[in-house]
């Protein structure tokens, strides 16, 4: 079998035309050299050089092969920096999917600082609605995805978040001089909500009913991003999700602490039945560290059975 030192025996020698210089460029004795082109020459069948007045001379077959072994061993070379860009995670490519509020906002910033020091990578960035993403992870056309919880399927595997939901009003709010705000606070204020379809509304309506207050529901959306344009706006205060309040501070939005405690869950999910690349292990990483601002306890990592 020819082996690639062989090779690399062989370029150096008719490179050098000497095998002393060869050993001198391979770091290696002359005899060590010898036997390398004695072994390829018995591999191959036929002589690669012959001694004319004491100097190697190729023969033609030398000569010939002298640019597929050029090509072999350049190949080789190239493959080599493939896996150590892989191994250093500065190459790769992710598929991504995400809700539509984190690709407007928290997820593309973490994108571009994860590309910045990562020139060779590639990723695929997709916004859709909770269940699409997770049938995509299901059906492994994603290698991540970002949605809400609770998630219920053996093809899934997801670590669980949960962030602790925030009040916010619009600037100059009267409620705004208040450190902390109650549903009793909130009584009969216009009240910008998640669709009632959502488990968010039912849980800050239920709050509201357990301490007696009125849930006066101006408008209903889909999403975080919107209510907090919509309270920038002076269409009334919402309970959101602290990220996508964050977010959209510049509008002139009033944050505050909301009581009692109502959190949002958010679910990192992957493909349960395929291994995960050290690229989007990284990745992951980084989003899981840029999350711990709004973090009420670390992950909980849910695994399925094969």
């Amino acid at each position: 079998m020819i082996r690639l030192r062989q090779l690399e025996a062989f370029r150096a020698v008719m490179h050098a035309a000497s095998v002393t210089q060869a050993a001198e460029m391979l770091r290696i004795s002359q005899p060590a050299v010898s036997r390398l082109i004695a072994g390829l020459e018995q591999d191959l069948g036929f002589p690669l050089f012959s001694r004319q007045r004491g100097r190697l001379q190729p023969t033609p077959e030398a000569t010939f092969l002298l640019g597929e072994v050029e090509r072999a061993i350049s190949n080789l070379d190239h493959i080599g920096q493939i896996a150590e860009d892989i191994r250093n995670r500065r190459t790769g490519h992710l598929r991504i999917a995400c809700l539509p509020g984190f690709a407007t906002s928290f997820l593309p910033r973490i994108v571009a600082k994860f590309l910045l020091q990562r020139p060779d990578v590639t990723i695929s960035l997709q916004p859709r609605h909770n269940q699409r993403v997770q049938e995509w992870i299901m059906a492994q056309q994603y290698d991540v995805g970002f949605s809400e919880i609770p998630i219920d399927h053996p093809a899934i595997e997801f670590e669980s978040l949960h962030v602790r939901c925030v009040c916010i009003l619009p600037k100059g709010h009267p409620l705004a001089t208040r450190k902390v705000l109650t549903p009793n606070d909130l009584d009969g204020t216009p009240i910008i909500s998640m669709n009632r379809d959502h488990p968010h509304f039912h849980a800050v309506r239920q709050t509201f009913d357990q301490a007696g207050a009125r849930f006066d529901v101006r408008v209903e959306t889909r999403q975080f991003a919107t209510a907090c344009i919509m309270v920038s706006e002076g269409a009334g205060v919402s309970i959101v999700s602290p990220i996508d309040a964050d977010e959209y501070l510049g509008l002139g939005l009033e944050i505050r602490r909301f009581e009692p405690t109502l959190t949002f869950g958010l679910g990192i999910l992957y493909p349960a039945h395929r291994p995960r690349s050290l690229i989007l292990s990284e990745f992951v990483g980084m989003f899981r560290e840029s999350m711990k601002p709004y973090l009420m306890s670390p992950a909980t990592v849910v695994r399925r059975a094969s």
